[in-house]
């Protein structure tokens, strides 16, 4: 039977730096934020939020967060059930796993549409928190 356990202190950590780091990643201050707002269709001129944008924004922070913690959940039992104990081995298992699952969802979402940029920028992002997160969780047990 896997172990399915986790160590409570990097579980917390990965997640919160996690949705933090997603916040920054999709921020205006980021260097390709107008390329995938416009990917988005976003309308970059809009300076406040519909009364239906306020009212959805709990639920799709709460959902960011809720996939936050799956995220370094899911790292630990992978890193930790394939035995890597190194920040290389733990690199390596998350660039399997960005392979094998990120990777793979993105490129099944351009049947939804999605511009390229979209996916490179979303895909970027989780190929940085994969390889980090997997090498932090290895080391840090």
């Amino acid at each position: 039977m896997p172990d399915l356990s986790v160590s409570w202190l990097p579980f917390v950590v990965v997640a919160i730096v996690n949705f933090f780091l997603s916040w920054i990643w999709y921020s205006p201050t980021a260097p390709w934020f107008k390329a995938w707002a416009a990917g988005v269709g976003m309308d970059l001129g809009k300076k406040e939020m519909t009364e239906a944008e306020k009212k959805a924004m709990p639920l799709l922070m709460g959902g960011a967060l809720v996939a936050s913690f799956l995220l370094a959940w899911g790292l630990q039992v992978v890193v930790h059930g394939l035995g890597a104990t190194s920040f290389g081995g733990g690199a390596l298992v998350g660039l399997v796993a960005w392979l094998a699952f990120a990777l793979t969802q993105g490129l099944n979402a351009r049947f939804e549409g999605r511009k390229d940029v979209v996916l490179v920028i979303n895909l970027g992002l989780y190929l940085l928190t994969y390889v980090l997160f997997g090498a932090l969780v290895a080391v840090w047990r």
